[in-house]
């Protein structure tokens, strides 16, 4: 196995706004070094001045280098078919990743990072950045913060590593590389306990405050598909570093894992949480007066303004229950309005032939009081987290009351006896929504006497 040790120095923290000022590869064979390359580059945009001062690198020195784009050919000869090494590692891949795809080329390579190996393979320091860590270790670094200088040291690191990696870590983590997806400050046993299961899974920032809630059908698989891949955005970035800490409570089925992550998030507000749509309706049946004094329905789009007799997630079903109404109540279909994504045509309405306004007006209130007097109750039994469980689900009198997980053995006669105080929970129309569709999906689920 060939290694590219790589170290780069940028204009700022993150790929998708910042550039590359300086690169180095070190080409190794696990023996000794075979190639090297160093070059300045011009990245296009000013240099901060911070970054000037931490570096030496200045705006002058790179106005006459080349730009990535003539140095890719070249970079990537030297990265093809060999393992890309860093210390944290993802932040120098992430660059080069971004560079020679805006340079044309398609290019992927398999990742170590010498702060995990290193906490592995050397545990029990106190710091594992490049420079503690060197200084620790009795390693001269020349030229710090200098892209060469910080490649010369990570290939002294990763050799001291090599020879003391007794165990075969460094294989082991080759053949399985997800630890080295993850952001070096997240544990990697966070990660390793993760189920591969249904479930939510819960980021903690270093206060342990919670910043994202998730669900996934596996759990494991979509965590790390948070940190894979290369968005380099700034908000990207920020939300990934914010993560300290992972946690998960598992569910059973996709639809359990909706209803906690939902209740989750109404009880926490997580900051990274921040498309709430969802929770709200799309469609609704309104109920207005007109000029005349005559109560008319009408099936919209959601407003917040509206008075709604009911809430729909399709407008095909909320115009269905108009129809209904109409036929049931005797109403007239002149002054009653279905949903149409068609543009809508204004035309004037004809009150002649309609009743007085009083009755007519009665008709709409008894069809009105016909749907607020719909009371629906229901119990939802599925499969759990593990074969002794089952989870349930109950909706009563048109809400979603409870829903948590019971003994598949428990024959309790009162389902009201089986409830747990936290399984209790109050709905939102997202949440109602669900368990509808899902009912109507599994009709063989359903228990309409649930006691």
């Amino acid at each position: 196995m060939e290694y590219a040790i790589v170290d780069i120095e940028t204009t700022g923290s993150y790929a998708g706004g910042n550039g590359i000022t300086e690169i180095a590869i070190l080409v190794h064979n696990g023996q000794h070094l075979i190639e090297k390359f160093q070059s300045l580059v011009n990245p296009h945009q000013p240099i901060p001045y911070h970054i000037q001062v931490l570096t030496g690198i200045s705006d002058k020195m790179v106005e006459n280098a080349p730009c990535f784009h003539e140095l890719a050919p070249r970079i990537l000869a030297l990265l093809e078919k060999r393992i890309f090494v860093a210390h944290n590692v993802n932040f120098d891949y992430s660059f080069i990743f971004q560079e020679l795809k805006l340079a044309g080329f398609n290019w992927k390579a398999p990742k170590l990072c010498t702060v995990r190996l290193a906490r592995k393979i050397i545990p029990n320091l106190a710091s594992y950045s490049l420079g503690k860590l060197c200084q620790n270790l009795g390693i001269d670094i020349q030229d710090r913060h200098r892209a060469m200088g910080d490649a010369q040291a990570t290939v002294i690191l990763f050799e001291k590593l090599l020879r003391e990696d007794k165990e075969g870590l460094i294989l082991s983590t080759l053949k399985k590389t997800k630890e080295h997806r993850l952001p070096t400050h997240i544990d990697e046993e966070d990660f390793l306990k993760l189920p591969e299961s249904a479930g939510i899974y819960i980021f903690r920032d270093k206060h342990g405050k919670i910043v994202y809630v998730g669900k996934a059908i596996n759990i494991k698989k979509r965590v790390l598909s948070h940190f894979t891949g290369n968005n380099g955005t700034l908000r990207r970035q920020a939300f990934i570093s914010e993560i300290c800490s992972i946690d998960f409570e598992e569910s059973g089925t996709e639809l359990m894992a909706l209803l906690m992550e939902c209740q989750m998030i109404k009880k926490h507000w997580p900051p990274h949480n921040s498309a709430l749509k969802k929770y709200e309706p799309k469609f609704c049946l309104m109920q207005y007066e007109d000029q005349k004094g005559y109560l008319r329905l009408l099936v919209s789009k959601f407003s917040k303004n509206a008075v709604a007799v009911q809430y729909f997630e399709r407008a095909s079903d909320a115009n269905q229950l108009l129809l209904q109404l109409i036929e049931q109540f005797n109403l007239d279909t002149k002054i009653c309005s279905f949903y149409s994504t068609a543009a809508e045509i204004k035309h004037k309405v004809a009150y002649d032939n309609l009743p007085s306004v009083e009755e007519y007006n009665e008709r709409v209130q008894q069809a009105i009081d016909y749907v607020n007097g719909k009371k629906s109750t229901f119990l939802l039994v599925d499969q759990g987290r593990h074969l002794d469980e089952k989870s349930y689900i109950y909706y009563k009198n048109n809400t979603l009351h409870a829903f948590g997980f019971i003994d598949a053995s428990n024959q309790a006669g009162q389902l009201e006896d089986l409830i747990a105080e936290q399984d209790r929970c109050t709905s939102n129309y997202y949440m109602t929504s669900l368990v509808l569709q899902y009912a109507e999906r599994f009709p063989g689920k359903i228990t309409t006497h649930p006691d």
